[in-house]
């Protein structure tokens, strides 16, 4: 039996909402989203610190 897994939300300052639009007009060159919840907790980290 597989536990869920809890994500928690980053708390990104300088993230924004992204409209279907602007989220259709994002490429990656993988064609792949790259980012992860873990990816995200680190840009969180580093953009926190990088504030103080």
């Amino acid at each position: 039996m597989n536990k869920i897994k809890h994500i928690t939300v980053p708390d990104l300052k300088s993230a924004k909402k992204l409209t279907p639009l602007e989220l259709n007009s994002f490429k990656c060159r993988r064609k792949h989203t790259l980012l992860t919840p873990d990816l995200l907790e680190r840009i969180s980290r580093s953009a926190s610190s990088s504030a103080n």
